[in-house]
């Protein structure tokens, strides 16, 4: 096959690719890989530039995903800089090109330009890994059962991840869910055809990997309980529903009750006052001169109270169907009062209920009631919850600017002041902005006044232990968790922010003392009550703290016991925000065995959560595995660092004595660049970057 151009021919040289999906040439002149980041080898040379020139590199990508197809070059200027003026693509477009001839320098050019048109159409053998990948797939339709098989496999070992995660490009993000789907669709036909040939511990091998990257499928969770219960392993089927449960709730997907052990309960007012709030309706269509809204208004402070009362003796499943109802009845001539006071009782109900989208919805409805109201401390209250909601659904950069929009325009007392600044320190502490989120906390400890609730004061001396611990200063977080544990009464000491504390001294104590029979007792206890709560994020913490603690220490036999706690909750809880720490802690204990495979495994699980959460001191940790850097991952690694912190580097590397640090940097001298690179700079403390509960 030819393409004519003008007077010469470009040959096109297809990209072929074996029965494995690898190329049959044995060296091909060009190798691009577009799964899980960009890799481009041009005769077994790589070139990492490309991945740290996103412009030059979405070129390459873009045509590379359409070879031998001509584009001109305004929509190709219109389609990889949408946000540009014509003329400033048009200038992108041809610095773009420019550095690719300067990249293919003593190799061939793989693009065909003219004054006109681009095409990728390289006159030497070429392969990607994302045209093999449709390829294999092309190949498994239609084909006998076990070609069928063998395609499928060799398909789904080729995605080692989402295609070039790192852009968020319109066209990179079409492509991405449409190669997603192929590989989902791919998996789904390998269990089946597992299941069809009778092959059944392969067919749950291929439903259990179905089920870790798409853990809503609810026949998956079916098939996957039916055989746990076929082995006689019920506590294996509960937690397949309970992992089924917990995802569903965070993504907003309805439950099927016959696969969720434990259904959720489910808000229903009871049906006489459905049928009371479906006559007033009909009432008003059908008499409109009755006095109607009295009734209704009525009728709301009725619900609001009653649910009240019951939030207030902490009934919250009593209270959920009338606060639910009294929605029903808010109207736009509703008092602003009452509608603030019912949309509050909704609010501590879909917080105790984990209904996130709810909650996420009835806020935003807080937020304009508290505008109409005119009441800038109510607005600072709904702008803090929901930063927080948006930290708990993982998006950390949407609750920094939520944050940082009120506490810039809001007219605030000293003490929503510091709470807001609390807040958003615990930001960037999830985030593993130590620096920041140290200078954020003590400023937030500053501005608190002196009458301000105690409840306060510990839950912000609580996040800047954390972030002294991160920092290498394990005395002066212990002295702040002392501190906040004095200041909670006793029946605080038992709520949330009392275990909190206490499982971070508990830790904290374990990092600068080491190991002791006391201790193991005590972090077994919080361990069991995590167990016990179905707090699973809290039971990955304590276990993946311990394992590292006894890894540090070198005592393999109590490493390998909290080890198989880690990778028992995985399946249920490895996608929740201390998903990423467990995965790497199981990939620092597989290196530390030798285990390089597992390791890697395990540290690709880190650096994917990590970045899903947003967690940069996971993401670089998890970097920190690697034993070949390239220029572009040292990049990284340095960019990564400036936010996480010098200290938290160095402190990651003396407690982990058994990693060998990278080449080319001492991590206990600082000898990264002529001088330890800054800390991250914060905002002046009398300005205000985001975790935690709005009252701790």
């Amino acid at each position: 096959m030819a393409w004519t151009q003008g007077e010469g021919r470009w040959e096109m040289i297809p990209s072929a690719f074996d029965e494995a999906g690898g190329p049959i040439f044995a060296h091909p002149a060009l190798r691009l890989r577009l799964f899980g980041g960009l890799e481009v080898e041009g005769r077994g040379r790589p070139l990492p530039e490309l991945a740290r020139q996103p412009r030059t590199g979405a070129l390459l990508a873009f045509l590379a995903l359409h070879p031998f197809r001509a584009f001109s070059r305004s929509a190709l200027a219109e389609t990889l800089w949408p946000d540009l003026a014509p003329e400033q693509a048009q200038g992108a477009l041809r610095a773009a090109l420019y550095r690719l001839r300067r990249l293919f320098r003593g190799l061939r050019f793989p693009l065909r330009v003219d004054r006109a048109r681009i095409a990728f159409a390289p006159s030497t053998p070429w392969w990607t890994d994302v045209h093999a990948f449709a390829g294999l797939l092309q190949r498994a339709r239609g084909a006998p059962p076990l070609q069928a098989r063998a395609a499928l496999e060799a398909a789904v070992a080729l995605y080692t991840g989402d295609l070039l995660p790192d852009w968020e490009a319109p066209w990179v993000v079409g492509w991405r869910q449409a190669l997603r789907a192929q590989f989902l669709e791919a998996l789904v036909r390998l269990w089946r055809l597992a299941e069809e040939i009778g092959d059944l511990p392969e067919a749950e091998r291929w439903a259990e990997r179905l089920f870790q990257e798409e853990p809503t499928r609810v026949e998956v969770a079916r098939f996957l309980i039916r055989r746990a219960e076929a082995r006689g392993d019920p506590e294996a089927a509960r937690r397949i529903g309970q992992r089924y449960q917990w995802a569903c709730r965070s993504q907003g997907v309805p439950l099927d009750p016959d696969v969720a052990f434990e259904p959720p309960w489910r808000i229903r007012p009871p049906a006489l006052l459905g049928r009371l709030l479906q006559a007033l309706e009909t009432l008003a269509w059908e008499a409109p001169a009755f006095p109607v809204e009295p009734l209704r208004q009525a009728l709301l402070e009725g619900l609001v109270q009653t649910a009240e009362e019951a939030l207030a003796r902490g009934a919250y499943r009593e209270a959920a169907p009338w606060a639910v109802a009294a929605l029903a009845l808010l109207t736009p001539h509703t008092p602003v009062e009452w509608a603030w006071r019912a949309r509050c009782a909704v609010d501590a109900v879909a917080d105790f209920e984990g209904d996130r989208a709810r909650q996420a919805a009835n806020l935003r409805a807080m937020l304009r009631l508290a505008r109409r109201m005119g009441d800038p401390t109510r607005r600072a209250e709904v702008v803090a919850r929901l930063g927080y909601l948006e930290l708990q659904r993982g998006r950390p950069a949407a609750a920094e600017r939520l944050l940082a929009a009120a506490e810039a325009a809001l007219p605030l007392d000293p003490l929503r002041r510091a709470l807001l600044r609390r807040l958003r320190g615990l930001t960037a502490l999830r985030r593993g902005w130590f620096p920041a989120a140290c200078a954020y906390l003590q400023a937030a400890l500053a501005q608190l006044p002196e009458d301000a609730p105690a409840v306060h004061r510990a839950a912000t001396l609580n996040g800047l232990a954390v972030a002294l611990r991160h920092l290498g200063d394990y005395p002066g977080a212990l002295r702040s968790l002392e501190t906040a544990w004095a200041l909670l009464e006793e029946d605080e000491r038992c709520g949330l922010l009392g275990v909190l504390i206490r499982g971070n001294r508990t830790l904290f104590r374990g990092w600068a003392e080491g190991p002791s029979p006391a201790w193991e007792e005590e972090i077994e206890a919080l361990y069991r009550r995590a167990e016990e709560e179905r707090d699973l994020d809290a039971a990955l913490w304590m276990a993946a703290g311990a394992a590292r603690i006894y890894l540090r220490n070198g005592d393999p036999a109590a490493c390998a016991r909290w080890i198989d706690r880690l990778k028992t909750l995985w399946p249920i809880a490895g996608d929740g925000f201390e998903g990423p720490r467990a995965a790497l802690v199981l990939a620092l204990a597989a290196r530390a065995r030798g285990a390089v495979a597992e390791a890697r495994r395990w540290g690709r699980r880190a650096l994917q959560g990590s970045r899903r959460w947003g967690r940069d001191d996971i993401r670089l940790l998890a970097m920190a595995l690697r034993r070949r850097w390239t220029p572009a991952a040292r990049s990284e690694a340095e960019r990564l660092l400036m936010r996480v912190g010098w200290e938290a580097w160095r402190i990651f590397w003396e407690e982990t004595p058994f990693l060998e640090p990278p080449a080319w940097m001492d991590p206990l001298s600082g000898a990264l660049t002529a001088a330890p690179p800054p800390a991250f700079r914060c905002p002046p403390t009398d300005t205000a970057a985001p975790r935690s509960g709005w009252a701790g």
